[in-house]
């Protein structure tokens, strides 16, 4: 939980290419969750207790009595739920977009504001001492520096059968009260897609197993035969296609709408905003890309640390510095065109858990791209940031995305 994994070089043979693992190789909870710790070599007395069952957090607390309202950090994922539920309410929120001291703590970019009302004043009571939060009461209104927030409808991709990623996405949803639904390429296919949604997120994996594009992996494509499967599962069938999905998802982004992805969904982000391309490729002869050799680049499932701009919005609430959880992965270069790097890699030796065969080649490359489509959003993501439900530290980026693109396109 605590000590990194320091995987061995294991070749096929001497001299020869990286041999598999049976699975990740880095996976230290506490680097993926952020938490802070300290290695203590000495015996040493401490007033503790045997908890036999799961810890509840110390209840947060209301602190202040000014008028206007509340003020919430955004450093912690909590902090999701409890805006989830004011918007469900129909209680406005808002972030702000400069930092903010209040009661002598300095808020950083991204604080919740939460002008004052009876509902508001109900769920922050009561969300407070459930969630661990502190909420601080101010008697000032913020100015125009304030990113209103809107309820969002998100529309999960999945494939038929079930894509494990988009599984443990829909379980994150739901432990922090997004309210999204599934959707199929078929409904994606049908066009129409800004009157029902306002987000649509790929998670690694629910993009169809292609060759030559310069990302690994993919989904399968044995789909079956509509005879063969009862009828109300047949409308799940199909595959996001270059042809008719892809012009449908970009009229969605253009006319306002969120386009998540994650892993190697990013093939979708490259389709959608060619300035972005996958940055540790090769170009064949034909002209078509493919994935450095693995003698030259591999990183099967470790720990990896890159930096991060806590300005910008899809970075509110974190730290300059973060792990993010790398599996074959694919980092991004942005070629000429518009685009905002959240988090880049700096760093020559960026592994901090796991095994890496040439990780210096990440220096340089980017992480997580915030991309302008129209009057609406890309926002890619290379790394897994969701992996397995575990990496609480960068579940930020996918919260953020969800709340901030549909945001801003409502004040395009």
């Amino acid at each position: 939980m605590f000590e990194p994994q320091d995987h061995p070089h294991d070749t096929e043979y001497p001299g020869g290419p990286p041999k598999a693992p049976y699975d990740i190789t880095g996976y230290t909870l506490a680097y993926q969750m952020g938490i802070g710790f300290d290695r203590v070599l000495d015996g040493f007395d401490a007033p503790t207790e045997h908890v036999p069952d799961l810890l509840t957090p110390p209840p947060g607390r209301i602190v202040g009595s000014g008028d206007a309202g509340w003020l919430v950090g955004h450093e912690t994922n909590n902090g999701f739920i409890l805006t989830n539920r004011l918007l469900k309410a129909g209680v406005p929120v808002q972030w702000l977009k400069a930092e903010t001291t209040i009661a002598g703590r300095t808020l950083a970019p991204g604080a919740i504001f939460v002008p004052v009302s009876p509902a508001a004043r109900a769920i922050l009571t009561r969300s407070v001492a459930e969630l661990g939060i502190d909420a601080y009461a101010t008697g000032k209104t913020p100015g125009a520096g304030s990113i209103p927030l809107k309820p969002v409808r998100i529309g999960l991709v999945d494939r038929y059968g079930g894509n494990m990623q988009a599984g443990w996405t829909r379980w994150i949803l739901e432990q922090f009260e997004f309210p999204f639904t599934v959707v199929y390429p078929k409904e994606l296919d049908a066009g129409g897609l800004n009157a029902k949604y306002d987000v649509l997120l790929f998670a690694d994996g629910t993009m169809p197993l292609v060759r030559g594009g310069g990302y690994p992996g993919g989904g399968r494509s044995d789909m079956p035969k509509p005879a063969d499967i009862p009828t109300s599962y047949r409308d799940w069938l199909g595959e996001v296609t270059t042809g008719t999905t892809v012009p449908a998802i970009r009229a969605f982004a253009e006319g306002g709408g969120t386009v998540l992805t994650v892993g190697n969904a990013n093939r979708l982000a490259t389709l959608l905003a060619p300035q972005l391309q996958p940055a540790l490729v090769t170009k064949k002869a034909d002209g078509t890309l493919t994935t450095l050799a693995k003698t030259d680049f591999y990183i099967p499932g470790a720990i990896v640390q890159a930096s991060v701009d806590p300005r910008q919005p899809l970075a509110y609430g974190m730290t300059p510095k973060v792990d993010l959880f790398f599996d074959e992965s694919q980092p991004f270069r942005l070629d000429g065109g518009a685009g905002n790097r959240v988090a880049w890699f700096d760093s020559a030796k960026p592994l901090r858990s796991g095994w890496a065969v040439g990780q210096e080649k990440l220096q340089g490359t980017i992480a997580v791209v915030d991309i302008d489509l129209g009057r609406g959003k890309l926002f890619a993501m290379g790394p897994e940031v969701t992996q397995r439900a575990q990496p609480y530290a960068t579940f930020k980026l996918l919260f953020n995305g969800l709340l901030y693109g549909p945001a801003i396109a409502a004040s395009r």
